[in-house]
């Protein structure tokens, strides 16, 4: 065992507990200025899910049409990056996964405005979390978008 003795001078001493005192001011001052994370949105099961899909406004089947486990790249680059981008819009955690195993969950959705087949919803959980998701189509000019329910313009 060492033990290591210092002895300060007592102009020394007050200068520490001054730097102490304004770094304790710091961390207690600067939580309230970053943003903070939203609570995590829970994903465990088929009934979490399609109610989250349903708080947006989305009608869709009960079933998952597809349930597949990825693991995510380290480094989330090209189009994994893209996602995490849309991910990142949507406030959802996606690119703090990565390098994890995470599951797809892949449901039809059946009230798409203006489209009566070939839409999906996939939502990426990790362990019981929801971390990411969009709204596909899968027909010839389809397209891939953010969970929000898109807005009906009035003819």
């Amino acid at each position: 065992m060492f033990v290591y003795h210092f002895r300060l001078r007592k102009g020394l001493t007050a200068a520490a507990a001054a730097a102490f005192t304004l770094l304790l001011a710091l961390l207690l001052v600067l939580p309230g200025c970053q943003k903070q994370d939203a609570a995590p949105i829970p994903a465990g099961t088929d009934a979490d899910r399609i109610a989250y899909l349903t708080g947006l406004g989305w009608t869709v089947e009960e079933t998952p049409v597809e349930t597949l486990d990825l693991l995510l790249p380290e480094k989330l680059k090209d189009d994994w990056a893209n996602y995490a981008a849309l991910q990142k819009e949507q406030s959802l955690p996606f690119a703090d996964f990565a390098g994890q195993t995470v599951r797809r969950y892949t449901y039809t959705v059946t009230n798409y405005p203006g489209i009566e087949k070939g839409v999906q919803a996939n939502l990426f959980v990790c362990g019981d979390q929801l971390i990411g998701g969009d709204i596909i189509s899968l027909a010839e000019n389809g397209f891939q978008t953010s969970l929000t329910f898109p807005e009906q313009k009035n003819t």
